[in-house]
């Protein structure tokens, strides 16, 4: 049995809230996280752009504007020589900081959660994010899909000697340095994520919008963690409800008849997670949430749930959340099982209460 580290633990979710996930597909859960573990993480994220980006001024949201192209390839060439991004990047309204595999970011949401992981995927079946090691590796599991594959080379650079295809087997201790996609083994979240104020708007047709990664693979819960207070309309994690077992099950049938989630060669595609037949209708007949709430404020998510960044129509807000998924082990979720649906129960790999919970 996974023992629980010296972080408070968020309390499990009631029955109701079962329901309502199991239902939607995602789940609000305000203000939950510590305080003080989101005023250090903001501290640090003002620290770094200070080293970074010294332009943008923490008590002045008028110098928070886009990210020039020029100050995007300034950034970008910080790349580690051994592979891996910079630990700030981003372009326009977006930026990121990896620092995902950090300890104190470990602590303030996906351990911290950790309970509720376990009582939504199953006790003793979940991926421990131990994150990074004193040298700054980090080592995990990781089944080496093509997307997996592809996810390597482009965060890790097209230099490292990743095949061109994968093995769709999983690699047990999968070794990356903690700047580098460490969501792939699970033992760090995608670090921050932020959305500068006024944003452009995704236009009529959601661009952007979508449904994180491959239908098969051990990814079944997600969550997107708010360090700051984020307002209505201000770049909050937008979401589908209901659009989660849609998506598993269309996208299922597509791997069933031999397309993958990277076959980009097709005109038309089934499995693609940005413009499957399937999304184009969910954006049609389902109207979009935008989530919001006090720093500490968590969004859980199924994982294939139809999201986006939204809009952030904010002008002093700057968006920061950290992004993280659980990773089902390999124990409790063979090779076999992770890449076949069998008997298409989209609740097969979760916890006894959450199937026996009744949406009905």
């Amino acid at each position: 049995m996974t023992t629980i580290p010296a972080v408070d633990q968020i309390a499990p979710l009631t029955s109701d809230q079962v329901v309502q996930f199991k239902r939607d597909g995602y789940l609000v859960l305000p203000g939950v996280l510590d305080p003080e573990r989101c005023r250090s993480a903001r501290d640090k994220m003002w620290e770094t752009l200070a080293d970074g980006l010294p332009r943008m001024k923490r008590d002045d949201p008028a110098t928070w504007g886009p990210i020039s192209d020029e100050e995007s390839e300034r950034l970008a060439a910080k790349r580690p020589s051994g592979g891996g991004e910079p630990l700030l990047g981003g372009k326009g309204h977006r930026f990121y900081i990896r620092n995902g595999a950090e300890q104190d970011m470990l602590d303030l949401s996906p351990r911290a959660l950790w309970r509720i992981a376990e009582q939504l995927m199953g006790a003793d079946t979940v991926v421990w994010p131990e994150g990074a090691d004193e040298s700054g590796m980090t080592t995990g599991p990781c089944l080496m899909s093509d997307d997996a594959v592809g996810g390597l080379v482009s965060h890790m650079g097209d230099r490292m000697g990743w095949p061109e295809k994968g093995t769709f087997e999983t690699e047990d201790a999968l070794k990356l340095p903690k700047n580098g996609p460490v969501w792939l083994n699970g033992q760090g979240s995608r670090g921050l994520y932020c959305t500068l104020p006024n944003s452009p708007s995704p236009g009529p047709e959601y661009r952007g919008s979508h449904s994180d990664g491959a239908c098969y693979g051990r990814w079944r819960l997600q969550f997107a963690a708010y360090i700051d207070d984020l307002p209505p309309n201000s770049g909050g994690f937008t979401v589908w409800p209901g659009s989660h077992t849609r998506i598993w099950d269309e996208q299922w049938e597509a791997y069933k008849e031999g397309e993958k989630h990277t076959d980009k060669h097709l005109t038309d595609r089934k499995a693609g997670g940005y413009s499957d037949a399937v999304i184009g209708q969910i954006k049609v007949d389902t109207k979009p949430v935008d989530t919001h709430g006090p720093a500490g404020s968590v969004v859980l998510w199924h994982t294939k749930i139809l999201h986006m960044a939204g809009q952030n129509c904010s002008d002093d807000v700057i968006r920061q959340a950290t992004i993280y998924g659980y990773l089902k082990t390999r124990a409790a979720l063979s090779d076999e099982l992770a890449l076949d649906n069998a008997g298409g129960d989209a609740w097969r790999d979760w916890s006894d209460e959450l199937r026996a919970a009744s949406i009905d």
